[in-house]
Order: C-alpha cells, then sequence, then structure tokens
C-alpha cells in the first residue's frame, strides 16, 4: 500500500477484507504484476499527486471469483479472471464511442481506487474478462500491458505488411509493441535500448529474434541500415517515454512515415515540429486500451501468438518490496507478484 505522499512509503500491512456491492465482483486474487506506473507510485515524481493515498497500489491482477454482488449476469463463483485498469463510467461521449480508455470520468485501479496488490479485490462487472483454460494467472496479471501495446499498435499506427518498424524502449510495453508489429506483418522489427537495458531488456529482445540497437553505444542510423538495409524507418513507435529517445525517434522516422507515441512523460519534453511537418509525419498518441484489446491479448497468448514466458520474474507476495526494487534497478523486465 502506498500511504504517503513521499518517495518510497510503500508498505505491507493488514487490511479488512472488501466487501462485494451491486454489479461488482469479489476476486481472490493469485497473481498481480508490477507495472511502470507503480514504479512511479513508489517513487512518487511529479505529475502523481492525482492519486489518492493511502491506496493499495496494483492495477494488473487475475484471479478466480470468490463472490459476485447483486445484479451481476456475466460472471458467477469460481471462474478465472482477470480485470481491466480503467474503470470506466460507460455514459460520457467517449465511453458511447467505445473509448473507454479515455472515459471523461475515468478511475485507475491502484491509483484513484484499491488495487489488485492484496489477497482480494472488488471490480465492476464490466470489466472482467474470463480467462482462457491455457493462460496461466502470471500470464493473465500480464495481459494488461499487453493490451495497451496492441491499443498502440493495431489501433493507433499505420503499420503494414513488410514495413520496416523500429521500437524504442525494451520494456513489457515495447517488447509486447513488437511482438504485434509481427503480427501485423512488418517485415523487420528493430528495438532500441540504451546501456541500462543490457543486463536484462535487450538480451530478451535478441532472444525474441528482434533487431537490436543500443542507441548509447552505436551510431542509430548506421545500425539501423545494418539491420534493415535502410537507414529510416516506416513506422516509429515509442515506448518509453524517455525525452532523448522521443528526439531519436525524429531522425529516422522516414518521409511520409509515421510515430506512435505510448511512452508516458515525467517532464515537459521539447520538439522541433518543422521537419515532422516539412516531411508529413503523421504522429498518433496511444493510451492505455479497451476491451477489445484485453480480449485480443488474451486470445494471442492463448494462440501462442505472444509468448510472455522470457519476460516474467515471479516473486512470491511476501518479497514484494524487493520486486519493486529490482524492478527500479531494472533488474528484471516484468515482476509479477503470487499467492
Amino acid at each position: 500500500m502506498k500511504t504517503q505522499r513521499v518517495p518510497g512509503s510503500v508498505k505491507l500491512l493488514e487490511v479488512p477484507k472488501p466487501e462485494v456491492k451491486p454489479g461488482q465482483v469479489l476476486i481472490k486474487i493469485k497473481a498481480t504484476a508490477i507495472c511502470g506506473s507503480d514504479l512511479h507510485a513508489y517513487e512518487y515524481p511529479k505529475g502523481y499527486e492525482f492519486m489518492q493515498v493511502p491506496v493499495t497500489l496494483g492495477h494488473e491482477y487475475s484471479g478466480v471469483i470468490e463472490a459476485v454482488g447483486e445484479g451481476v449476469v456475466l460472471f458467477k463463483p469460481g471462474q478465472r479472471v482477470m480485470g481491466e485498469s480503467n474503470q470506466y463510467c460507460g455514459h460520457c461521449p467517449n465511453c458511447h464511442q467505445g473509448r473507454t480508455n479515455i472515459c471523461e470520468n475515468n478511475r485507475m485501479t491502484g491509483l484513484h481506487v484499491d488495487g489488485g496488490m492484496a489477497e482480494y479485490i472488488c471490480v465492476p462487472e464490466n470489466i472482467v474478462h474470463l480467462l482462457p483454460d491455457n493462460v496461466s494467472f502470471e500470464e493473465a496479471a500480464v495481459a494488461q500491458p499487453c493490451a495497451v501495446s496492441f491499443h498502440g499498435v493495431f489501433d493507433n499506427s499505420k503499420i503494414k505488411p513488410s514495413d520496416i518498424v523500429v521500437v524504442f524502449g525494451p520494456g513489457i510495453v515495447g517488447l509486447m509493441a513488437a511482438q504485434g508489429a509481427k503480427i501485423m506483418g512488418a517485415g523487420k522489427v528493430v528495438v532500441v535500448g540504451t546501456d541500462i537495458d543490457e543486463e536484462s531488456r535487450l538480451p530478451i529482445a535478441r532472444s525474441m529474434g528482434f533487431g537490436v540497437i543500443n542507441a548509447q553505444r552505436q551510431d542509430l542510423k548506421k545500425a539501423l541500415a545494418e539491420i534493415t538495409g535502410s537507414a529510416v524507418a516506416d513506422v516509429v513507435v515509442e515506448c518509453s517515454g524517455a525525452a532523448p529517445a522521443l528526439a531519436q525517434t525524429l531522425e529516422i522516422v522516414r518521409k511520409g512515415g509515421s510515430l506512435t507515441l505510448l511512452g508516458i512523460y515525467s517532464r515537459p519534453v521539447e520538439v522541433f515540429f518543422t521537419p515532422l511537418i516539412r516531411n508529413e509525419v503523421d504522429i498518433n498518441t496511444s493510451y492505455t486500451c479497451t476491451w477489445k484489446n484485453y480480449e485480443q491479448a488474451l486470445q494471442l497468448i492463448a494462440s501462442g501468438q505472444v509468448d510472455l514466458k522470457p519476460v516474467l520474474a515471479v516473486y512470491p507476495f511476501r518479497d514484494s518490496l524487493q520486486a519493486f526494487e529490482d524492478a527500479l534497478a531494472k533488474k528484471v523486465l516484468k515482476p509479477v507478484l503470487v499467492f
């Protein structure tokens, strides 16, 4: 639980079991993953003042339904499920258009309301998804960042068969965006990271068969040309949220190409738009995901088209603070806490 509005201040505490309300399901948590936003909540940088404190963290979770509230018709106790991160109102203009990810009244699980880093969570039934039989609880907990990646790639990029795609940021969202690009038919996919990614992230990207560039050690355009035969990319997907990476994306996106931004930036970033305008580069933004993207993620994991096993680092829940420290140090890619 995040207990104070200061860096750190995340503690393991005993809390009451939540009571299921009408329209809700009570889920006994089996696995919950640590996200970048959980790490930000842990560090509490500028831009996270909107959080409710105290709050139980965690918006990537899976488990078994223990009870359902009055009026619930879609689920029953004993079913294996996972939940969406956004709790949307369903009646604002964006929700009516299916854009629940940018609901005008959105509340984020684990930041605005208590999340999944606990033994139990109560959530509205409309954000719950059944798990395919062959998807593990650990994989299901990580379906949320997969869905974020797929919303960015499937819905908000312009990837076409045989395109050269470059993904900045070899975290879970970046690697799943790279896998999504391959599913979309990209000819060559290259993942870009830095020295801090060399311990775990870039080796995983290499093991997945992607071209890899360390932007701190290699000339970006030269390395890209050696891998793909071209010094520029048709599509660039920025998942790192790092200002230097954003600047580099502008160097390698071709004239008439597209740039999709998924990374969340912790401070203002200066961009010189004139070259982008002259080159007619399409700029797309992408935030979280919708119901459809969760279903896509679960089905792609179940079919084996998306492989999560190389990215998961499983910890018993009692070691959750160690998992936070390891994630902050980038010793592991995707920590998953299990009960």
